[in-house]
């Protein structure tokens, strides 16, 4: 793919940055209210209408849940692909014992870094790089130079691996294992999805078909075609890439989901749709 192909995908941060600021994310709305203030993305009005209640729950069960694993490896050093308008970047910087580095395509970084330099100014702990994380050799390398040697990292990825294909998603698996290789630590992400969970999240959210179908028009890419055919598929493909699986359940912040309230979505509902979902801690496989 060319990279004007991949700046498409970037449409999508915005649609999932609309959803995010209902919700209690540090920075979520701050982030949304100024992309909408500057006119960053013009989405046509059948897109505006694709609405889904459960959409935020998904988007902000999926963020907390990332946070909620990370807490458990206490590593200070973060890497995030594909960062696009995810505020954990600009939360995780307060503390200044954390080197977070932000990056993502050259087009997407470069208005995230405006954004981020409008609500909070520079900070010294806080880094964006341009990285597309397909690339062949490797251009994860750019991000040496802010990481200290001999300290483990933790990589991120959200909503990224859902729009590669196979082939693609092999080339981002290398990339991460390389660095792993190097510094030592764990790749965290939701984006292991299979085919089947998505049908069934379908039969407890009537939206999704049509979400998922705005997604498809925005990047000329498929939100179904592109996951894996079965978890067990999923874990299969990480395994052969050279990792070990553990799986954490997105129920596990359940109790920490304020979009319930603020929208007034069926709890039950979201508890069975979320029961499909888990977040994935990758550690290299050294046996």
């Amino acid at each position: 793919m060319q990279a004007s192909d991949y700046d498409k995908i970037i449409h999508t941060a915005f649609m999932v940055s609309k959803a995010r600021q209902f919700t209690d994310i540090p920075y979520a709305k701050e982030l949304a209210e100024l992309v909408e203030a500057q006119g960053l993305v013009e989405l046509s009005e059948s897109q505006n209408q694709d609405k889904s209640a459960l959409l935020t729950a998904r988007v902000e069960a999926r963020y907390k849940a990332v946070n909620q694993v990370m807490a458990q490896y206490q590593i200070g050093q973060v890497l995030e692909l594909a960062s696009g308008l995810l505020p954990r970047g600009l939360f995780m910087s307060c503390h200044p014992n954390i080197t977070f580095i932000e990056s993502d395509l050259p087009r997407m970084i470069r208005c995230k870094q405006q954004l981020v330099k409008q609500l909070v100014g520079e900070r010294p702990n806080l880094h964006f790089l341009s990285i597309d994380a397909t690339s062949r050799p490797s251009q994860f390398l750019k991000s040496v130079e802010l990481l200290k040697v001999g300290q483990p990292i933790i990589i991120l990825c959200e909503g990224l691996l859902t729009h590669l294909n196979m082939a693609e998603k092999q080339l981002v698996c290398a990339n991460i294992r390389e660095m792993l290789q190097q510094y030592g630590g764990v790749w965290i992400t939701p984006d292991f999805i299979d085919t089947a969970s998505l049908r069934q999240s379908q039969e407890f959210d009537p939206s999704l078909q049509k979400l998922l179908q705005t997604g498809t028009n925005l990047t000329g890419r498929s939100l179904v075609n592109n996951n894996f055919t079965t978890l067990e598929q999923a874990r299969q493909f990480a395994y052969e890439q050279g990792f070990c699986v553990a799986e954490h359940s997105m129920l596990n912040v359940m109790d920490q989901l304020s979009c319930l309230k603020i929208l007034g979505i069926d709890t039950q509902v979201v508890r069975k749709m979320l029961g499909l979902w888990s977040i994935f801690a990758l550690t290299l496989d050294v046996s």
